[in-house]
Parts: structure tokens; sequence; C-alpha cells
């Protein structure tokens, strides 16, 4: 079943806009696969018998949260800024959620900046993501 999203715009994502969070346990086998396109060892991410979650892992994270929330075509990356509290573990259940902080224009592009928030199931907050990204490029004259 699928369901229509509405376009990221001016009315629809006010800041402070609630992003539709979604829960995720990144397990072994994902970090194995993500360090095998990365080209690290995965030994690097284990400690006392203890597997990490690689921090590249945790940028990644709000692809499903703003996608499953609005429908925009752009999305070009421009920056984000992580920061980690405590890093999750391999297996450890995490909520992610985030809302949007701001949307701006410049040179005729439409940005947009939003949180991503990485609980555990108790609600301690692991890591936040301050993630802007382009997602309406400005009209090319012909």
């Amino acid at each position: 079943m699928s369901t229509t999203l509405p376009p990221l715009t001016e009315e629809t994502a006010k800041p402070g806009t609630a992003l539709n969070g979604y829960d995720r346990t990144i397990t072994r086998s994902d970090i194995e696969t993500f360090v095998g396109r990365t080209g690290e060892d995965i030994g690097s991410y284990e400690e006392g018998g203890a597997l990490s979650v690689p921090t590249g892992m945790l940028m990644g994270l709000y692809g499903p949260l703003i996608h499953g929330t609005f429908h925009y075509e752009a999305g070009v990356h421009v920056s984000s800024d992580l920061t980690v509290t405590r890093i999750p573990r391999a297996e450890e259940p995490l909520h992610i959620g985030g809302e949007v902080l701001e949307l701006f224009e410049k040179n005729g592009n439409k940005y947009v900046t939003f949180s991503v928030e990485v609980d555990s199931a108790a609600g301690e907050r692991l890591a936040r993501v301050e993630h802007t990204s382009i997602y309406a490029l400005r009209k090319r004259s012909t």
C-alpha cells in the first residue's frame, strides 16, 4: 500500500514540523556491509567485545526520516553537523526522529535544515545531526 506524501514546501514544512520518526536496529551484518563499502576494518569499531555503530551510518539515518515525511526530488546534500553523546552499539534498538528547523532561499535555490535525533529505546539521546539540503533548484533560463 503506497501513501502519498506531501511535497516539501513553505506551507507543509514550517519550522517545528515533526518528521515521521521510525525505529531501527543496526545489526552486525549492517555494519559489515557498511565497512565493506567504505574499506574500513570492522575491528576499528570493536572494543571490549562490543561492536559500535560507525558514525557514517548515523549520518545516513536522515534518508528514511525526511523522505518518509515529504516528497521532494532535488535532495542535494549541503552540510551535516553531527553531535554524539554516546555511540550506539550493534543490535541496540534505536528511535530516529526530528523536526524541520529552517527553510531559506539562496541564489534562487530553496533549502531545508532539519534535525535528526537518534535516541535509545529508553529515550536517551545518543546523537543529533543538523542536516541541510536543497529541496528545490532554481529555474534555469533557456
